[in-house]
């Protein structure tokens, strides 16, 4: 009886988010389409960055954001962050800054899709991405 009762305690709990709430109700309301590979959701802003819930079921195309800084933090999953020629290996629980202009993309190494809580500074108000080369 005590060991289920510390087994129920020690049981994973869904992530909290802010602005989103539970991380699991989220991600099951705004699921990605078939054939989709990435979703985006704005889920909050402040006067100085805006805050989306990123979905990434493949891997993204290489790219760089203009006028944008960006953090991730791995909520679910795990994956490949190219930054250039760097590889980072990431996996829930890991946070990883992308600076204005350069290259990157994400590849999803799991099996489910990968989420991510991604700060753009400042607000992310139009598209700000354009093709890059990881070179």
């Amino acid at each position: 009886m005590l060991f289920a009762v510390l087994f129920a305690a020690c049981a994973a709990r869904s992530s909290r988010i802010p602005w989103a709430g539970d991380l699991d109700a989220f991600v099951a309301a705004h699921p990605l389409a078939p054939g989709q590979n990435i979703r985006a959701d704005e889920v909050g802003r402040t006067a100085t960055a805006s805050y989306h819930v990123v979905q990434v079921r493949g891997s993204e195309t290489p790219h760089r954001h203009v006028t944008h800084d960006l953090t991730v933090f791995v909520l679910r999953g795990r994956g490949t962050l190219a930054r250039g020629l760097e590889q980072l290996e990431l996996a829930a629980g890991d946070a990883a800054v992308v600076p204005r202009g350069q290259p990157h993309r994400f590849a999803n190494g799991g099996h489910g899709s990968a989420v991510a809580l991604v700060v753009f500074v400042p607000p992310l108000d139009a598209p700000d991405s354009e093709a890059a080369d990881l070179r």
